[in-house]
């Protein structure tokens, strides 16, 4: 008979950072790539924000995969539906792990963006972290929805909430989007959108 099994392991996760975490830094964000993506290609698209008061790190799901056949580009997805719960716990693990590894400036103020399948990523992450979030940002992606309601002791009820999404995304309609704010109402977002796809786009950012 076939059995299901599991033994924790040790695992080296990759990172990637822009800019210098000093005693000076003034904000510090956590950003969480989407599905298929790569730390390294989605952190570029946060150069526009670098400046010497800002520290980025960009965390790399733990699996990786040949976007087309047997070589060439990689990406990586947070988890898949198969042993799904353990690969939730590994990435809540993995995230509060590489949290604790900086000695963040209490007075800077530490903002966490998930983008596409990273928000569901991120907010799973926020909802049980004891680490200090100051903003959250589900960026064209949807809040996991197996936290919701929100328990009163969630992280998300203490953080300030955005919800952004570009006005022709492919993936989040706004038919969906509406949907999707419903179901949201108990997260308080402030809502942005502008002109464009399911991408990040730094001005929008940048007004924050």
């Amino acid at each position: 008979m076939i059995a299901e099994n599991h033994i924790s392991i040790n695992k080296t996760a990759r990172y990637y950072t822009l800019g210098q975490l000093t005693e000076n830094t003034k904000n510090v964000w956590l950003v969480i790539h989407g599905f298929g993506q790569n730390a390294a290609g989605f952190l570029n698209a946060f150069m526009p924000l670098a400046n010497a008061d800002s520290f980025f790190v960009a965390p790399e799901a733990l699996n990786r995969y040949y976007l087309n056949g047997y070589a060439g580009k990689v990406g990586a997805t947070w988890m898949t539906k198969e042993d799904r719960l353990n690969e939730i716990k590994d990435y809540i693990n993995y995230l509060d792990t590489l949290y604790k590894s900086f000695a963040i400036p209490k007075a800077a103020k530490v903002t966490a963006l998930g983008f596409s399948q990273g928000a569901s990523t991120l907010t799973r992450w926020l909802n049980t972290t004891a680490c200090h979030i100051d903003r959250a940002i589900v960026y064209a992606g949807e809040v996991a929805p197996d936290i919701l309601p929100l328990a009163e002791t969630s992280g998300l009820k203490r953080t300030k909430n955005y919800f952004i999404c570009g006005t022709a995304d492919e993936i989040f309609t706004p038919e969906t989007v509406s949907k999707m704010k419903e179901n949201y109402a108990a997260l308080n977002f402030t809502e942005l959108s502008f002109d464009g796809r399911h991408e990040i786009n730094p001005a929008v950012l940048n007004n924050l």
